[in-house]
């Protein structure tokens, strides 16, 4: 019975990991800091043919699928209705989150360099968004007629997706958005586009097989920053996440709404503002919750 409650507990814990993979800015490992799982995630994929790794993960995994397939639904629905309410709601989320990551570096000694890796942090996304909007890169164009390199791009993506899902404060769909693709590969996720053009699938296949190799590899990377530079690797994490936090509303799909802002845009960026402020108390209070707690013993 109790190994029963285990699983479920475990896969409710993978549904909103899988969740927050798809939900623009906030990130399965954030989740898993919430829930005080992101230490045994990382051990557990760093030794991942291990019996007792293997039992961890696979209700998560299951769970994961599932939360990755109702956010993809529910975001095109919500995106549909307006881009910049949304955005708000998930950078609220983002910012409502921090506070865990903040927990990891309470009471430890400042040096030095924890400055200069939080500055880091903040750069990385920063600047893949600003290069991708002066580049003006028609990402529409490469996905739906993609060229043999753009393969090989895909599979590049896919491993910076992994890391995204392994480092709290990174948000795959925020990398996406900073990069031009996440309108992009939603709208490529259609019955019609998808059996008219299969090179999408290929794409999209490419990006799976990054992300695998990128779960498989890095995590043992940052197992070994976890267990020998804790402290100086959350400080990176909190500049990622003040970083993504821009990046939600400094990307090339969104740059477009800023030079052709239309009088229903303010209405909507004022009910965005509500919604941001919704989105901070409602992850905050959930940290509150669970940071004395722990689900899954």
């Amino acid at each position: 019975m109790e190994e029963k409650n285990y699983t479920l507990r475990s896969s409710f814990l993978g549904f909103f990991i899988g969740l927050a993979v798809i939900i623009p800015g906030f990130s399965g490992a954030q989740i898993a800091i919430i829930f005080k799982l992101y230490d045994k995630l990382m051990a557990s994929l760093a030794h991942i043919l291990h019996k007792k790794s293997i039992l961890f993960l696979i209700p998560l995994a299951i769970g994961g699928i599932i939360g990755v397939v109702a956010g993809f639904i529910a975001i095109k629905y919500l995106l549909a209705i307006s881009t910049i309410a949304v955005v708000c709601f998930f950078a609220g989320l983002m910012v409502g989150g921090m506070p865990s990551v903040f927990d990891e570096v309470k009471g430890s000694k400042f040096k030095n360099y924890y400055f200069l890796n939080a500055i880091i942090g903040l750069v990385i996304p920063v600047a893949l968004s600003v290069v991708a909007i002066k580049l003006e890169i028609d990402m529409s164009n490469l996905v739906k007629n993609p060229p043999l390199y753009f393969y090989f791009v895909a599979l590049l993506v896919g491993v910076v997706l992994s890391l995204t899902q392994l480092v709290p404060g990174l948000s795959a769909t925020s990398i996406l958005l900073s990069l031009g693709l996440y309108m992009v590969l939603l709208d490529s996720l259609k019955y019609q586009v998808l059996t008219t053009n299969p090179k999408i699938l290929l794409i999209f296949g490419m990006m799976v097989l990054g992300m695998i190799v990128g779960l498989l590899t890095i995590s043992k990377f940052i197992n070994k920053c976890l267990k020998d530079y804790k402290v100086g690797f959350y400080y990176l994490i909190i500049g990622l996440c003040f970083g993504s936090v821009f990046v939600m509303f400094y990307n090339p799909e969104l740059y477009s709404i800023y030079t052709d802002m239309t009088p229903s845009f303010y209405i909507e960026l004022a009910i965005g503002a509500a919604l941001f402020v919704v989105g901070v108390l409602l992850v905050y209070f959930v940290y509150r919750y669970t940071r004395n707690k722990t689900l899954v013993k």
